[in-house]
């Protein structure tokens, strides 16, 4: 695996926080099932991210995508395989320092 910019090791770092936490949804039809009961998702999409579920998620909230980032390097960050999707639910107290970190290193897009 290439090594990330720091900001980016400290996006993921939290994101392992976040998972420890027990507060991180992985993985598309996890985060497409919350989605559908209506609940607010902050939703973090690694770089290569198919358009599909780009659209699919879109179309239900916001989504960020983590420029730089990974399928393999989102899944090791969150202790799976590789994973193109990962949200956090909209009030957690993950999600403002999240922000900050994604759009500090312009490593956010959409």
């Amino acid at each position: 695996m290439t090594e990330l910019p720091d900001n980016m090791g400290r996006i993921l770092a939290l994101l392992g926080i976040a998972r420890r936490a027990n507060e991180l949804i992985i993985g598309q039809d996890k985060v497409l099932k919350v989605l559908s009961s209506g609940r607010r998702l902050f939703i973090v999409a690694a770089a290569d991210c198919s358009q599909n579920l780009l659209r699919r998620t879109g179309r239900l909230c916001d989504i960020r995508v983590a420029n730089g980032l990974s399928r393999e390097s989102l899944g090791v960050a969150v202790g799976v395989g590789n994973t193109q999707i990962v949200a956090l639910p909209a009030g957690s107290g993950f999600v403002k320092k999240l922000e900050e970190l994604l759009t500090q290193g312009g490593t956010l897009n959409g």
